[in-house]
């Protein structure tokens, strides 16, 4: 399993499991994990950090309040920058 900090953009505010997420620019963190059922044989969620702290330790930064963005990034609600 790998995880790799990134930077993340909410194109507009949006909310997911009764996290509210204001429009602007977040860390986060990708999880690639082997998964015989994902395209490509790899699986991947994505994790937004919903604090304002900068983080350089990816396991740091999903110890703080961070929740699951996956489907938002999807929908392209979410997006990589």
């Amino acid at each position: 399993m790998a995880k790799h900090l990134i930077n993340l953009e909410a194109l507009g505010d949006c909310e997911i499991r009764g996290h509210a997420i204001p429009q602007g620019t977040y860390q986060g963190v990708t999880i690639d994990r082997p998964d015989v059922n994902a395209e490509g044989g790899r699986s991947q969620a994505v994790f937004l950090c919903l604090t304002a702290d900068k983080y350089v330790d990816a396991d740091e930064a999903l110890n703080v309040s961070s929740v699951n963005v996956t489907d938002l990034m999807q929908q392209g609600v979410i997006v990589q920058i």
